[in-house]
């Protein structure tokens, strides 16, 4: 599957061009400029002989039939390939159907109306008969159709942020499955749901991934996979805009059968409970309710789920406070560093009071918090390119910072005062204790390397030090036990050899005496519009899962089993050390 497309807009859209069409030219031939009739061409194919509202009714479902045909081909084949705006791309992609009805269709239609030139018709014959009036109505008619498509078929993915959304009963789980018995203290080989619901367009439009990859419908086949693969750990984040939808109102009938079911199945689960997105009712990250309101979230899902241990209080703060707030692109969409430092602020302060709500359930809850190992390299000893690649760099530790309570440098210090964050909010981050449990997760793709290039802008290395170089600079900032957390490429082709290289900076990072307890390929499924950061719902599949969207291996879901499989027995994976003391 190379997209997800909206039937039902498919369908709309292409009734309504094909109406448009017969407006259009009808509108013409009232007007006393008749160019081509293609409706009555259509109806007396089915009806020959026929007359008056009987053809016209016919043939004009004929064109309704065709319409919807060329838009569901619109949709799956060449929506979103273009940089143009969709009304100005539904016109380009219309020249297609006009190229092949002035030079095929018409002429066919033509001739099956004069039986007896069939004996006396060639390709030149056919082709020049077809007059040029006829050929302009056709291409005014294949334009009006193609405006009308652009038009309609917009957003393909995703739903109105206000509409009130019930995922669907999820289908039967067709065999019975465990995961594979391990030793408490393994190593943790694990993969994720790909759960993240931020809003676009101005807050209007909610993109839930869960969703779009139709795990609402297929969670119980999902899981099995999952389990079947030899996985023993699965970050699971169910959607805070269903669970929590109203404050103080808590609705578990999308979470309840996945969880009961992972914990049937034996795979523990990491709950990720806030992922790039809230429900409705608090927001964005701006609002100050946004800590208190997610720590009684966090409080509710512990009593709910007492059997749940691994939690990720809030899934990478730097990156969603820095595409919420600095670069404009989900839930607030605001551009601005007083945003970025007021988000960081929020979700560092929502992290802590998480933990401690959690933490009073269950005592021996183990967090992992999941964050981004971005780094950034000035091209050049230029001093304006080289201080914006020492401000990102110091940028990037800022919500984690806060949450860790570790000191920031003396100009970031005052960056903060100067952008709102209060002497009192500092001191009350420095003054909290991390739990002993907590994991620091450092994610890593090829596009968390940047370089800060002559323009003053931020382009993608791609792996130029790797994850062992960059998490090894979050390990010397926290000294914490450390977990890959995150990875995945966005070729199907390369997954394997890369799903091997960050297994390979997990053993090195490893040799060097840094302690890691886990290795994440995320997710398990293929991701919808990641390759655009979710920036628009165009429905694009990126080919990133161990399955495809059909639930169908990937390679690198082979390599991954492989990978656990050959090291699943060595000794230090068996047992590790670090994950035993942590969790005794």
């Amino acid at each position: 599957m190379i997209r997800v497309i909206s039937v039902r807009k498919a369908i709309v859209a292409g009734c309504a061009g094909a109406l448009a069409w017969e407006l259009l030219l009808r509108a013409l031939a009232l007007a006393g400029v008749p160019l081509v009739d293609i409706v009555g061409s259509l109806g007396l194919l089915v009806l020959p002989g026929g007359r008056g509202w009987a053809v016209w009714g016919a043939g004009l479902f004929l064109h309704l039939i065709v319409g919807v045909l060329w838009a569901v081909f619109y949709a799956y084949f060449f929506f979103s390939v273009t940089l143009l705006r969709p009304v100005w791309q539904g016109l380009v992609f219309s020249a297609l159907p006009a190229a092949l009805a002035i030079l095929i269709v018409y002429p066919q239609l033509k001739l099956m109306g004069e039986p007896a030139a069939v004996a006396h018709a060639n390709a030149w014959t056919l082709l020049v008969a077809v007059s040029w009036k006829e050929r302009i109505g056709l291409l005014l008619g294949h334009a009006a159709y193609g405006l009308a498509l652009g038009a309609l078929y917009v957003r393909p993915v995703g739903r109105p942020s206000d509409r009130a959304f019930r995922p669907p009963k999820p289908a039967r789980a067709r065999t019975k499955v465990h995961a594979t018995e391990r030793p408490p203290f393994a190593f943790i080989f694990a993969s994720g749901i790909e759960c993240s619901y931020p809003r676009l367009l101005g807050g209007r439009w909610r993109l839930d991934q869960m969703e779009v990859t139709r795990h609402y419908r297929r969670w119980p086949e999902d899981l099995a996979l999952a389990a079947r693969l030899g996985l023993s750990h699965l970050r699971y984040g169910p959607a805070i805009h269903l669970t929590y939808p109203a404050r103080g109102r808590f609705d578990w009938s999308s979470a309840d059968g996945p969880m009961e079911r992972m914990r049937d199945l034996g795979l523990t689960t990491m709950a990720d409970l806030c992922h790039f997105g809230l429900p409705n009712w608090l927001g964005d990250f701006q609002n100050p309710e946004v800590p208190e309101a997610l720590a009684a979230y966090a409080a509710a899902f512990a009593e709910r789920y007492p059997w749940v241990r691994y939690y990720t209080p809030v899934n990478e703060m730097y990156v969603c406070a820095r595409l919420s707030a600095l670069d404009g692109v989900w839930n607030g969409q605001r551009r601005d560093e007083r945003s970025f430092v007021t988000a960081s602020a929020h979700l560092a302060k929502a992290t802590v009071l998480m933990m401690r709500e959690i933490l009073a359930r269950r005592p021996d809850a183990v967090f992992v918090t999941s964050e981004s190992s971005e780094f950034y390299q000035a091209c050049c000893p230029d001093p304006e390119i080289r201080r914006i690649a020492d401000l990102e760099n110091e940028r990037r530790f800022l919500p984690i910072d806060l949450a860790y309570g570790h000191p920031v440098s003396e100009p970031v210090r005052q960056r903060l005062v100067d952008n709102g964050l209060k002497a009192d909010d500092y001191a009350w981050f420095m003054a909290q204790e991390l739990p002993r449990r907590t994991i620091l997760g450092v994610d890593y793709y090829d596009w968390n390397e940047k370089l800060i290039d002559t323009e003053r802008h931020a382009q993608a290395l791609g792996e130029l030090f790797g994850w062992y170089v960059i998490a090894s600079q979050y390990y010397e900032r926290y000294r914490r036990p450390m977990m890959h957390t995150e990875t995945n490429h966005m070729d199907a082709r390369e997954a394997p050899r890369w799903l091997w290289r960050q297994w390979h900076n997990v053993q090195l990072i490893q040799k060097a005496g840094v302690p890691v307890v886990g290795f994440t390929w995320y997710s398990l499924n293929d991701q919808v519009d990641w390759d655009i950061a979710v920036s628009e719902p165009l429905g694009n599949v990126n080919p990133v899962g161990l399955f495809d969207l059909n639930r169908d291996p990937r390679a690198v879901a082979q390599a991954y089993r492989h990978l656990i499989r050959i090291f699943g027995d060595t000794p230090e994976v068996r047992e590790c050390p670090t994950l035993k003391a942590l969790l005794s």
